[in-house]
C-alpha cells in the first residue's frame, strides 16, 4: 500500500529460524492465485497494485483486470477480499467509463479507514475514437463488502500520483493536490505548478507536505504554502516524503544513476539539516525501484534504493550518520514495511526480512515468474502478506502469500 502513495499496512510472513549470521529460507503458510473472470474469458490477465489488511484481519487487494485484444479489450479496477486463511471471499470490478468510449482504468494506490471502507486512486486512459484519447484520474470508494459508496473525478486531463489517509481526510497529489472528506466531498485544492508531486503526507495539525524529487513543498491546513525547497538537476521526478516523530520532514528522490537515491532532512521551518546520496548498488539498464523511507521507534531512518539487478538498504541516525549500508543481488524492491525496527521488503519475487543491525535473517522466493513492476506487502501482527502478479496458465494472476513472523 503505497500513499503512491504510502500507504500502507504490511504483510509478508516469515518463520524466523535464526542461526548465527545465516539467512533462513522460509515457506509461506498458504498461497492464493486469482485471475479475474478468466474462467469465462481466457484472454484475461490481472495486475496487483496494492494490498492492505482491514480490522477483521482480512486482506484487501486492489488491482487491474484486463481482457486483452483490440476488438473486445476491457481494463477495469479490481478489488478482492481474502480471509486470513487464504479464502477468496469476493471480487468486484469497477468501470470508470461514463460514456460510449473505451476506458482503460488502472488502480494505483489504496487506503482503508477505521470503518473498513476502501479508497482507491485510479488513473484512466480514455479512447474516444482512433484519433482522440485523453488521460484522467478518479477516486473511488467501496464499503467492506465491495459495494461502491461513491466516486469522484479528479482530473479530465492528467493522471494523479499518490494517495494517503490522515486526520479522516483523503489526500491525493500529482500535478496538484486535492483533499476530500471520507464521503467524497472536496475540501481543498492546491496548485503547485513547479512540480508534479509523487508523495503526500499530513501531520496531526493538518499541515501537509508533497514531494516529487524536484521539490518539497509544505502547506498549512488551509492550503497556504509555508515553504518550498527545490531539488538538484539530474534527479528523476519521483520521491517520497514523511514527517518524523519530532516534526522534521524527510524526503527522498531517485537519481539519474539508475538505482541511486538521495535523502534530505528539513526542519519544520524548511531549513535543510543534511543531505546524503547513495549510488546504485549494482549497475543496471533495467527498471529502478522507489526510494522508500521509514522512521523506526528510535528515530533512525531506513532508506531503500534498487534496480532490476539489485538493491541497497541504508540505516541512518537522525543526524544523517550511516549506521549500516547493505546491498543484495536479489533484485528490485517494489515495497517495504517496518515492524518495530525490522524491515520487510518485496520485489522480483524475493521476500526478505532485515533485522535492526542490517542482518538479512529470512527470505523466500516465489516459485513462478512474477511481473517486475508489481509487488506489495502488508503486516498484521505476526502475519505478513506479500503480493505480486505472477505467471499462471500462460497469463498473469494475483499471487498472494502469507508468512508468519515468529
Amino acid at each position: 500500500m503505497r500513499t503512491i502513495a504510502r500507504k500502507k499496512t504490511l504483510t509478508l510472513l516469515f518463520s524466523l529460524v535464526l542461526i548465527a549470521a545465516c539467512t533462513a529460507t522460509i515457506k509461506p503458510e498458504w498461497t492464493a492465485l486469482y485471475n479475474h473472470k478468466a474462467n469465462v474469458e481466457p484472454d484475461r490477465l490481472t495486475w496487483l497494485e496494492d494490498l492492505s489488511v482491514n480490522s477483521y484481519g482480512d486482506v484487501m487487494v486492489a488491482g487491474t483486470t484486463i481482457r486483452t485484444g483490440l476488438a473486445n479489450r476491457v481494463q477495469d479496477i479490481l478489488l478482492v477480499r481474502y480471509s486470513d486463511n487464504g479464502q477468496r471471499l469476493w471480487a468486484v470490478d469497477f468501470d470508470l467509463a461514463t460514456g460510449n468510449y473505451r476506458s482503460d482504468d488502472s488502480a494505483l494506490a489504496m487506503v482503508i479507514d477505521g470503518q473498513d471502507n476502501v479508497y482507491i486512486l485510479a488513473n484512466q486512459f480514455k479512447v474516444l475514437d482512433e484519433n482522440t484519447s485523453s488521460a484522467g484520474a478518479w477516486l473511488i470508494s467501496a464499503d467492506a463488502n465491495g459495494n461502491e459508496r461513491w466516486r469522484q473525478k479528479l482530473s479530465d486531463s492528467s493522471e494523479m500520483r499518490a494517495l494517503s489517509l490522515s486526520n479522516d481526510k483523503l489526500y491525493v497529489t500529482g500535478p496538484n493536490t486535492q483533499i476530500f472528506n471520507l464521503e467524497g466531498t472536496p475540501l481543498l485544492g492546491v496548485e503547485h505548478p513547479e512540480h508534479t508531486a509523487h508523495s503526500v503526507t499530513a501531520s496531526a495539525n493538518g499541515n501537509f507536505v508533497v514531494a516529487s524529487g524536484q521539490a518539497v513543498s509544505l502547506f498549512n491546513a488551509n492550503g497556504e504554502q509555508l515553504w518550498q525547497q527545490t531539488g538538484v538537476t539530474g534527479e528523476y521526478p519521483a520521491g517520497e516524503v514523511i514527517f518524523t516523530m519530532n516534526g522534521d520532514i524527510v524526503a527522498t528522490n531517485l537519481l539519474a544513476d539508475n538505482g541511486g537515491a538521495r535523502i534530505s532532512r528539513y526542519t519544520p521551518a524548511g531549513d535543510k539539516l543534511w543531505t546524503r546520496t547513495f549510488g546504485a548498488a549494482y549497475k543496471s539498464y533495467g527498471l529502478p525501484g522507489p526510494a522508500l523511507v521509514f522512521e523506526d521507534y528510535r528515530g533512525d531512518l531506513l532508506l531503500t534504493s534498487s534496480n532490476s539487478d539489485g538493491h541497497r538498504i541504508v540505516k541512518l541516525d537522525s543526524a544523517g550518520r550511516t549506521a549500516w549500508n547493505k546491498t543484495s543481488r536479489n533484485g528490485i524492491i517494489k515495497d517495504a514495511a517496518l515492524k518495530g525496527s525490522d524491515l520487510f521488503v518485496v520485489g522480483s519475487g524475493f521476500n526478505a526480512k532485515y533485522e535492526s543491525d542490517g542482518s538479512r535473517v529470512a527470505e523466500s522466493k516465489v516459485d513462478r515468474n512474477v511481473q517486475i513492476t508489481t509487488g506489495s506487502v502488508a503486516i498484521d501482527g505476526n502475519k505478513l502478506y506479500a503480493g505480486y502478479s505472477a505467471e499462471s496458465n500462460g497469463s498473469f494472476a494475483l499471487h498472494l502469500s502469507q508468512y508468519l513472523d515468529r
